[in-house]
This record gives structure tokens, C-alpha cells and sequence, in this order.
């Protein structure tokens, strides 16, 4: 009779692990525009960092030219603000024509300098914190990881070290949501 359990046990092993195989985690379509003229290369750079940060929280990014869910719109900088003086890096729009988180590139490249990171990281932590609002619901903000409101010196060294992340509870949410 013990053997028969243990072949069962085994059997099941084997359909949960082929399961989770072929399960595909939640995807968000993003697509890029780039007004803002930012070099290719920190495009790129910031784009496989989005992913990477989004998967960290189980959650696939696919960057896509046709029918994406959000657009990430590079724009040279926030009007209304002197742009040495602007806190302000980005804003998660909702409208009837589609959501879109719009950046302010020179306000990030600014606080990138400031910060002594890499500017490419610093704007995908941006691009990750305005998507953010975009799939949490209300004001989303939180006192730690990636949706906190302000940023400072040691919120971005953690950034810059790949250790910025959604708290569980943001990242189940939008898991939840998907």
C-alpha cells in the first residue's frame, strides 16, 4: 500500500510542476513614445529594466508597437516648473482615448546626475512607479519600495542596486488584477 502512495504523490508532483510549466504569468502591454528624443541605448537599457522589475513582482511586460494597454510617453520635461526646481518626474494619465504615463526626461536625468546613478535606471524606476499608478487603484503611494511618493538619495542607491521593488501587497494586487 505504500508504495501506491508514493506513486500517487509523485504523479501529482509531476501535474503541479508540469502546471506551473505552462502557466504564463500576468502580461502588461507597453508601448514607447519617445518625444524626448532620449538616446536608443537608454531606452533600451530602461525598458529591460521595467521587465525586470515588473517580473519581480510576477508580472510580464511586453513592449509593443499595436494595442498596448499603457503608453509610456517621454516628454523633455513638466511644464509649469523651472526644471532645476521641478519635483515632479512623471504623472499617470486615465483617459477615455487610453492610459498613459507620461515622464519628464530632463527632470529625471537631473535627479539621475544629482544621485550619481545611471540615468537609465532612474528612468525606469520612474516608467515602474507611474505604471504603478495605473494599475493600483486610488493614490497608490506607500511608504516603501517603488510607490513611494518622495524620493531621495537612499530610495534611488536601492534602485540603483536592483533592490527596489512593489511591496507584496501592491504586486498581488495588480496580479489580481491582470
Amino acid at each position: 500500500m505504500s508504495k501506491w502512495w508514493m506513486v500517487v504523490a509523485v504523479a501529482v508532483m509531476i501535474a503541479r510542476t508540469a502546471d506551473a510549466e505552462t502557466s504564463h504569468p500576468p502580461t502588461i502591454d507597453l508601448q514607447m513614445s519617445n518625444d524626448a528624443r532620449v538616446p536608443g541605448h537608454v531606452v533600451e537599457q530602461s525598458q529591460d529594466e521595467v521587465t525586470r522589475i515588473f517580473a519581480d513582482a510576477g508580472l510580464a511586460v511586453r513592449w509593443t508597437a499595436t494595442a498596448p494597454r499603457f503608453t509610456v510617453h517621454l516628454v523633455s520635461q513638466v511644464l509649469g516648473y523651472a526644471r532645476a526646481l521641478s519635483p515632479v518626474m512623471g504623472v499617470a494619465l486615465r483617459r477615455a482615448s487610453g492610459s498613459e504615463a507620461q515622464v519628464f526626461f530632463r527632470q529625471v536625468d537631473d535627479f539621475a546626475r544629482t544621485c550619481h546613478v545611471d540615468v537609465s535606471t532612474m528612468l525606469a524606476y520612474v516608467i515602474a512607479h507611474e505604471i504603478g499608478h495605473l494599475l493600483l487603484p486610488g493614490n497608490a503611494h506607500s511608504p516603501t519600495g517603488v510607490m513611494q511618493a518622495g524620493w531621495d538619495k537612499a530610495l534611488i542607491r536601492d534602485a540603483a542596486r536592483g533592490s527596489l521593488t512593489f511591496t507584496e501587497a501592491q504586486a498581488a494586487r495588480i496580479r489580481a488584477s491582470r
